[in-house]
């Protein structure tokens, strides 16, 4: 075990180092996401994809997540955590390369299903090891911050497509993209390769031991809050686009004022325990349900910029008290790996659902109906943490209070 806290030490600039390149490598990793949005007119037009196709194309590492992520927090903490990044860094390179030179819809798909296996594995595999090797009072912050890695992922996809697509092909911004992954993966594989790591666990009941009630209202209340996060940032640009008085700034300004909040809730989540981790998501929950309907009922367009603002960087406050959670409702006899499969697959099966359902509901009640439905996810996800409050007192943190990932 590592003290509290690693004050000046041969051993504080590698951890800090490593831990500073798996999160880049982590948003390098959501960019994989989200690198083919921009590209799907040209999937379309130039390889003959329908739009439908296309999406598919797009959404296809998620939906590896909604499936399989528990399974593969399990098979995780059986390989362990090195050789389990190592494996999908090794997967997602090698897709994300075949996908730049693939020519064919068939080529296209095999590369990207690939990817998907790799991604799967790295969405797990990089959190538990952020939780393995940071000392106690760096686990809530490591944490919260990586919770933001996939809106961080699309917005450098975004970003380099800009920069890129008007003067490249695209099979050379998808080589990009990819080569920019392999560097961040491979340098935190090598510093990581110095650190000590708990061993592959050996035991076959891992996944009873750690589904404790806490993690699986975690669980819960972190679907809730995919619901509501990719709903509202799938129909805002809808939204912004139709009849009306609506917001002052786009829809990706307003998305990119996410990474405030997991910043936010870095600072706020140092040297905390669960029980005000919990409470800084209640919290969150709370404002997002107050804020939803104004959102998009005001016509005021500065009162609705402001609801609509606080809306998402309440959402990053949830994602990100749940993520700094995780390891301390985690049983000690439990795996950190598997809570965070668990946790990854609720969201992506919110991920999968909620567009749709949110879709209907717009289609059913307009958009004032859209912010009830919005405001009504956050009261479930709210009150899925509230049985968490009476478990965990507001302490600050201790080595006894968060296991490490087996």
């Amino acid at each position: 075990m590592y003290p509290d806290s690693l004050s000046p030490s041969r051993s504080a600039a590698p951890r800090l180092a490593a831990i500073a390149l798996i999160l880049l490598a982590g948003v390098l990793t959501g960019a994989q996401l989200g690198k083919i949005a921009p590209l799907i007119p040209w999937y379309r037009h130039e390889v003959g994809f329908s739009l439908v196709e296309a999406g598919w194309l797009a959404a296809v590492l998620g939906i590896f997540i909604a499936l399989a992520a528990l399974p593969a927090g399990w098979l995780i903490d059986r390989i362990g955590l090195k050789r389990s990044i190592l494996a999908g860094a090794v997967l997602l390179a090698a897709g994300g390369i075949a996908l730049a030179l693939a020519e064919t819809p068939v080529s296209i798909y095999a590369a990207r299903l690939v990817e998907a296996v790799g991604y799967l594995a790295l969405c797990v595999a990089l959190p538990a090891i952020l939780a393995d090797i940071s000392p106690v009072n760096w686990k809530g912050p490591v944490l919260a911050i990586w919770s933001g890695f996939v809106p961080l992922g699309f917005a450098t996809s975004d970003f380099l497509a800009l920069a890129m697509l008007p003067l490249y092909a695209p099979h050379s911004y998808l080589l990009v993209m990819v080569l920019l992954f392999v560097v961040l993966a491979a340098g935190a594989l090598w510093l990581v390769s110095g650190i000590a790591v708990s061993a592959p666990a050996s035991a076959a009941g891992s996944v009873s031991q750690t589904l404790s009630l806490p993690v699986v209202l975690v669980a819960v209340a972190f679907g809730a809050f995919v619901v509501l996060s990719v709903s509202m940032f799938t129909l805002m640009p809808t939204f912004v686009a139709g009849d009306g008085a609506h917001f002052l700034v786009s829809a990706g300004v307003i998305a990119l004022s996410v990474p405030l909040g997991n910043v936010l809730a870095g600072v706020l989540v140092r040297g905390k325990a669960a029980g005000y981790m919990a409470r800084l998501a209640v919290f969150g929950f709370a404002l997002g349900a107050v804020t939803a309907v104004p959102a998009f009922t005001l016509s005021d367009p500065a009162l609705a910029t402001i609801a609509a603002l606080a809306l998402a960087i309440s959402g990053a406050l949830v994602a990100s008290a749940q993520f700094a959670a995780i390891p301390f409702v985690t049983p000690r006899d439990g795996s950190v790996p598997v809570a965070i499969g668990l946790v990854c697959q609720a969201g992506g099966l919110g991920t999968v659902l909620g567009p749709p359902l949110a879709a209907a509901v717009v289609e059913a009640f307009g958009w004032s109906g859209f912010g009830w439905f919005l405001s009504a996810v956050a009261v479930l996800g709210l009150a899925s943490m509230m049985p968490i409050l009476s478990r965990y007192p507001p302490a600050r943190a201790s080595a006894a209070g968060a296991r490490r990932a087996p």
